[in-house]
């Protein structure tokens, strides 16, 4: 591990221009546009999660807590789908299992995202908002519906004994009080609030880093450098791709919606910083976001 950061760190040393390049490309992105878009659901997401989980009816706090869940994952995007998920099962309105379950489903990218800048932007509007809607969301409807017709089946076979233990999302009533205090001051939402938006920047920041090594790589050859910069983060990369005029254009769309889809490496690692310390596994959510791009790949190909 030493070595590698020795490395990376002489790497970095003797390629300032492209180490400056990338962080200011980085940065002015997070700036122009993460910044003034995220922070505000951000902050609002912190205070409806805080209204909902100290509310006293536990099984209405349940299912408000999943239902908001969605809401605020589907409409806001990365990281806030991660960041409500978090947040509900650290107050334990649901299980760490059913965060799992949600989580993949909850933190994608932001219909506003989808539309202004991938449609419109790059896509030129060559496919509607709801059909690439549609594209990429359809694997994780179908993943989320297998997940809870196998829990059913298992639950009706191994558990007749308990109602509550058959309920498809496998809610988990808490009997324990939350930990998280009633009447939190405002500062401390802007503190936590500020914190992880600062921290977004930092790693769309490295990754746009990355980026600038990887396009410097002598060998590498069209369309690859513009695969990987889209798998690191998907802001840049898309519009990598969408510039590449060897390949067909069914690929290129399919390309591009598949890794809007997956989200990046980026998109990992901010969700990686929001789940900490819940028993979230950023393993399952990699994996499953994984397996939906690749199916939404697929659906382009065959029905675009």
């Amino acid at each position: 591990m030493l070595c590698i950061c020795l490395i990376i760190l002489f790497l970095l040393i003797t390629n300032s221009s492209i180490v400056i390049s990338g962080a200011s490309y980085g940065l002015m992105l997070w700036y122009k546009n993460i910044l003034p878009m995220l922070l505000p659901f951000m902050l609002i997401s912190e205070l409806i999660v805080n209204y909902i989980s100290n509310k006293n009816t536990q099984k209405t706090n349940s299912i408000s807590s999943i239902g908001t869940t969605i809401l605020l994952g589907v409409l806001c995007g990365y990281p806030v789908g991660a960041k409500t998920c978090a947040d509900f099962v650290k107050r334990n309105s649901y299980s760490k299992k059913t965060g799992n379950l949600l989580l993949p489903l909850c933190n994608n990218s932001s219909p506003m995202f989808i539309s202004g800048y991938i449609v419109y932007r790059i896509l030129n509007e060559r496919l509607s908002l709801g059909t690439v809607l549609l594209i990429i969301y359809a694997p994780y409807i179908m993943y989320i519906t297998i997940i809870l017709l196998c829990r059913c089946i298992t639950q009706n076979k191994t558990k007749r004994d308990s109602k509550l233990e058959s309920i498809p999302l496998s809610i988990t009533i808490s009997n324990q009080q939350t930990t998280a205090p009633h009447n939190k001051a405002l500062n401390n939402y802007l503190i936590n609030v500020i914190t992880q938006i600062t921290l977004v920047g930092v790693y769309i920041m490295l990754c746009s880093i990355a980026i600038e090594f990887i396009n410097c790589i002598p060998n590498i050859t069209v369309p690859f450098s513009q695969i990987i910069s889209g798998t690191i983060e998907i802001t840049r990369g898309v519009q990598d791709i969408s510039a590449i005029n060897i390949l067909e254009e069914k690929i290129k769309i399919a390309l591009i919606i598949s890794l809007t889809s997956f989200g990046g490496i980026s998109s990992i690692l901010q969700t990686k910083m929001v789940i900490e310390n819940t028993g979230l596994s950023i393993i399952y959510y990699t994996v499953v976001k994984i397996i939906c791009a690749l199916l939404s790949y697929v659906c382009c190909i065959l029905f675009i």
